[in-house]
C-alpha cells in the first residue's frame, strides 16, 4: 500500500519534467538571428526622411558613428518584447560612451499608432517615417522586427532578424571593434 504514493509522485514529476522539456523545446528564441543577407559588407543605402516628431533625418549626418537601425510596428507583437531591449541598449551606449545612434524605421504602420507606442515604451530615440516603403525595400526588409547595423565608415556589420537584446547588439559592435 506504500508504494501507491510513491508511484503518484514519481508520475507527477514525470508530467513535470515532461512538461517543462516541451516548454522549453517550444520556447520562442528572444534573440535575432543574423540573416545572410547580400547587404552585408556594402555600402549602406542612403536616405533622408522626418522622424514622427517631424524633424529632419538624414543618415550620411551619423557617419562616424555606428547606426543601429530598428524597423518595427506597433502591432508587432515581437517587437513589443525587444523594445525594453533597445531602450537597454541606447542607454548603455550612452552610459558606456560607445560612438553609437538608435533610428527606428516605422514599418508599414500609421503615424500616429507608431508615436504611441514608441511613447509608451520610453524611446528617446527618433521613430522615422517611410511612407511607402522605400526605405525598407532599400534594406530588404520584409517584415518586423529586423535591425540593421551600420559601421561609423557607413558600411552594413549585420541585418538582424527578430527580436534582438542589448548583449547581442554590444557584442557585434564589440566584435567589430576588436577587428
Amino acid at each position: 500500500m506504500k508504494r501507491q504514493p510513491i508511484r503518484i509522485a514519481a508520475a507527477v514529476l514525470a508530467l513535470l519534467v515532461c512538461g517543462f522539456a516541451v516548454l522549453a523545446a517550444t520556447r520562442p528564441n528572444f534573440e535575432a538571428s543574423a540573416e545572410n543577407s547580400p547587404l552585408v559588407g556594402t555600402v549602406a543605402p542612403s536616405f533622408s526622411t522626418s522622424s514622427l516628431d517631424e524633424k529632419p533625418y538624414l543618415l550620411s549626418d551619423h557617419r562616424g558613428r555606428y547606426v543601429v537601425l530598428n524597423f518595427f510596428a506597433s502591432w508587432c507583437g515581437p517587437c513589443k518584447q525587444e523594445a525594453p531591449e533597445l531602450v537597454a541598449f541606447a542607454y548603455e551606449a550612452a552610459r558606456d560612451k560607445v560612438p553609437v545612434d538608435v533610428a527606428s524605421v516605422v514599418f508599414n504602420d500609421a503615424d500616429l499608432e507608431a508615436l504611441n507606442f514608441v511613447r509608451t515604451i520610453g524611446q528617446r530615440w527618433p521613430a522615422l517615417t517611410d511612407h511607402g516603403g522605400q526605405i525598407a525595400a532599400d534594406y530588404g526588409v520584409t517584415s518586423p522586427p529586423t535591425t540593421v547595423v551600420i559601421t561609423p565608415a557607413g558600411k552594413i556589420l549585420s541585418v538582424l532578424i527578430g527580436p534582438t537584446t542589448s548583449s547581442q547588439l554590444r557584442l557585434l559592435i564589440a566584435r567589430n571593434e576588436r577587428g
